[in-house]
């Protein structure tokens, strides 16, 4: 008899803790043990987009590694070609250099960027769903991207809405961007949606 009792005590109690486990979901958190400098192509490499919706939705993007915190990247889309540099930190990837220039720009020094001012962050840690920073949320480290190509798993998917206009990036270990959308909402039934998608990297 006192079996039977302990068991089922032992019972609902086992069904408690998995209540409360129900009821308080953990996030996973990205293991990164090389740092943000991951989420980068890598360098000398020209990583080449897809664009559907717009013109200059296509676009070609040259990565070169400035030194261990800074790195170059050269976006062209046909009509324009812009200079990007980011820094990379223990803690996030920040934006600090974007301006247009000519197809084969000089690239600055190491000394010349340290010294750029920070103009946007791109991604920061933790990366857990739920991490937001500067209007961006991390919406999940689990998303699956088919590019046409290939498919890819554990992608960070970032979104931010700013009016009637959303922006979701996506991100991948060992590449960095694989995708962008831009949505915007309309009259129309239905949102008008400008994507470019990673297609190769040589």
């Amino acid at each position: 008899m006192r079996h039977y009792v302990l068991v089922l005590a032992l019972a609902f109690l086992f069904a408690g803790c998995s209540e409360e486990m129900k009821d308080d979901p953990v996030h996973p958190i990205v293991q990164d043990p090389t740092s943000l400098l991951s989420f980068f192509p890598p360098d000398g490499s020209i990583a080449y987009f897809h664009g559907e919706g717009n013109e200059f939705a296509s676009f070609t993007l040259h990565t070169t590694y400035l030194d261990p915190q800074h790195i170059a990247q050269v976006e062209d889309n046909g009509g324009v070609t812009l200079l990007k540099i980011y820094r990379i930190t223990d803690s996030k990837i920040d934006l600090v250099y974007r301006e247009p220039v000519d197809s084969n720009p000089s690239l600055p020094n190491p000394t010349e960027v340290a010294a750029y001012p920070v103009l946007e962050t791109i991604l920061q840690q933790p990366l857990q769903v739920g991490t937001s920073f500067q209007g961006w949320t991390i919406q999940s480290i689990t998303a699956t991207v088919d590019t046409g190509k290939t498919v890819y798993s554990n992608v960070i998917q970032l979104t931010r809405t700013e009016d009637k206009f959303t922006t979701t990036k996506y991100f991948v270990q060992g590449i960095g961007l694989i995708r962008t959308e831009d949505t915007m909402e309309t009259d129309q039934e239905h949102p008008f949606i400008v994507t470019s998608t990673l297609q190769k990297i040589e």
